[in-house]
């Protein structure tokens, strides 16, 4: 009998083969009464098992239970040299190999619980692993915030700074006397001074084409090789001086997934009048995982957790950027590739 511990859809298909107590019977169907869901998965499971009440239950051959046994008892004996003979002589007509073990009826009551199985517990596989990506990813986050602030705490209370090119622009570009300025190499200084001895971790796990620099070439580099080495989005840092830490509001945001303006299939997906829309696309465009400048960290299903509701992504309401643009006022959170 199954346990009555277990969920009351493990117990819809004993309540069909009236394998339930009266009570446990009573409960479910209480239960189905009052859950929409659990009702719709009662229907398929319904439809699924109509099909056996048409098909007629033939009748067992004669001798069949005691064919069985013989088929048994030869196949797991234990012969000290050489196997005897089989118990039954090949095509007999008790011979089990000559038809199939399994009725129809109980093939599709096989496939049934398979059915139940794989609508139950698929879904929840891939929200388990959609959990375990975002605590890989906050975890990674937690650890370039601890190489950011190991590197103030050393450098009277100053981030990382990597130079200020006036009007730079931080994305490509070919617009003649606007000089390139990266927004990643201030964070690569964390990996070259050994503040972060481990690149994975600017790697978020669900960017199928993130890769981390190797180990062997950190020094030879000021900046991170190519874009997949680092998937993340950071504070905008393009200043005349190091910012001190102590300096920024704890509303504002160190680092986040990568930022969906820069994203071809993301991009086209955003509200300019709506402030909440604009997810990264990194976990499927649910939501981002996040760490401040004080070092809490924390996934959000929507951009809008800078101060005061700020959008971390955008500068205003822009949805195009050239590259030159800065952050709109001192609270402005804008992280960037």
């Amino acid at each position: 009998m199954t346990d009555t511990r277990e969920p009351i859809e493990y117990l819809l298909l004993d309540l069909h083969l009236e394998q339930l107590e009266a009570e446990q019977a009573a409960a479910v169907r209480q239960s189905l009464d009052t859950s929409p869901d659990l009702a719709e998965k009662n229907k398929r499971l319904t439809e699924v098992l109509s099909v056996l009440d048409r098909c007629p239950t033939p009748q067992p051959r004669t001798g069949l239970a005691d064919a069985v046994l013989a088929r048994v008892q030869a196949q797991t004996a234990i012969y000290p040299f050489n196997k005897a003979a089989s118990a039954l002589p090949a095509g007999s007509a008790q011979d089990l190999s000559a038809s199939p073990v399994l009725s129809l009826r109980e093939l599709i009551a096989i496939a049934a619980c398979i059915t139940l199985f794989v609508g139950i517990f698929v879904p929840g596989y891939f929200k388990a692993q959609s959990i375990a990506l975002r605590n890989r990813c906050l975890d990674n986050l937690r650890q370039v915030w601890g190489g950011a602030s190991e590197f103030a705490e050393a450098n009277n209370g100053q981030l990382a700074h990597a130079g200020f090119v006036p009007g730079g622009s931080w994305l490509p570009t070919r617009v003649p006397n606007v000089q390139r300025f990266s927004n990643t190499a201030y964070m690569y200084r964390l990996v070259k001074e050994g503040y972060v001895r481990d690149t994975m971790v600017f790697v978020c796990p669900a960017v199928p084409n993130g890769r981390p620099m190797r180990a062997d070439s950190y020094r030879d580099f000021d900046d991170f090789a190519e874009p997949a080495n680092t998937t993340y989005s950071y504070l905008f840092m393009n200043v005349p001086k190091p910012v001190r830490s102590a300096s920024l509001q704890r509303g504002m945001v160190l680092a986040g997934d990568s930022n969906p303006l820069f994203n071809g299939r993301s991009v086209v997906q955003l509200n300019p009048y709506d402030e909440n829309s604009g997810n990264s696309p990194a976990h499927g465009g649910t939501g981002q995982c996040v760490v401040y400048v004080t070092g809490s960290a924390g996934w959000f299903q929507q951009p809008t957790v800078g101060v005061d509701h700020d959008n971390i992504y955008r500068a205003g309401r822009l949805l195009h950027y050239q590259g030159t643009e800065i952050p709109l006022f001192p609270t402005d959170t804008f992280v960037i590739p």
